[in-house]
């Protein structure tokens, strides 16, 4: 008895030490979502002006992504002022930058760096990548997509955190699609209908209303 009581013990509790599964294998935790399924959110620009933040505080929306750069230079005149009051207002905030396909990836990255602080509670960056109001590539196919992606593995570098990438169908299925972008979420916008592609973030409309904010704004709701 003492010796099939010793034999048990070898052989469990090494799979226990490895968390094993039912198959042997170590068991790998799932990826926390990005928010909660369903959540509503935002997201704002210059474009949207001055925000009212405790009227928009209770619009019941819970998360705003705010655009904070533009290339290798260009810094939003409303990102600091309005990072500091969703921050205030304890909503979920994120930063995202517009990239641009005709400019430098490592210094687009050291422009966002520049601008966005590293906090521990905070959305994880996210890049805008689209055809409008884009410029033509600056060199072939292999080399614009080497500096995308050293752009985004400075953007991970720096907030430990896997970037999110802004897309629409077409620029996903023009320059993304079975180029390695996997394990980045996407926000898709699709303002017809769901969007075919997983996603993590579905950007629905671009005519929202909401309390404290002047104008037109986009309406984003998180993966189900």
């Amino acid at each position: 008895m003492k010796l099939r009581l010793r034999l048990v013990s070898v052989l469990v509790i090494p799979c226990l030490l490895a968390s094993c599964g039912p198959s042997g294998a170590p068991v790998e935790e799932a990826p926390r979502p990005l928010l909660a399924p369903g959540a509503e959110g935002i997201d704002l620009s210059h474009h949207n002006g001055a925000v009212d933040w405790p009227r928009l505080s209770t619009a019941g929306l819970s998360f705003v992504y705010l655009k904070a750069t533009e290339g290798e230079s260009h810094v939003d005149t409303q990102f600091q002022a309005n990072w500091q009051s969703a921050l205030r207002h304890h909503w979920q905030t994120g930063a995202y930058h517009f990239y641009l396909l005709c400019q430098d990836g490592g210094r687009q990255a050291a422009n966002f760096i520049r601008q966005v602080e590293v906090r521990s509670d905070t959305l994880p960056p996210a890049v805008d990548l689209e055809h409008a109001h884009n410029c033509a590539p600056r060199a072939g196919r292999a080399e614009t997509l080497a500096d995308l992606k050293r752009f985004l593995a400075g953007l991970e570098e720096e907030y430990g955190a896997v970037p999110v990438i802004y897309t629409t169908p077409a620029f996903h299925a023009e320059w993304l699609a079975g180029e390695g972008f996997e394990r980045h979420p996407l926000w898709v916008r699709s303002l017809e209908g769901p969007p075919r592609l997983p996603h993590a973030i579905w950007q629905y409309s671009m005519k929202g209303r909401v309390p404290g904010v002047a104008g037109n704004v986009d309406l984003n709701r998180a993966a189900e």
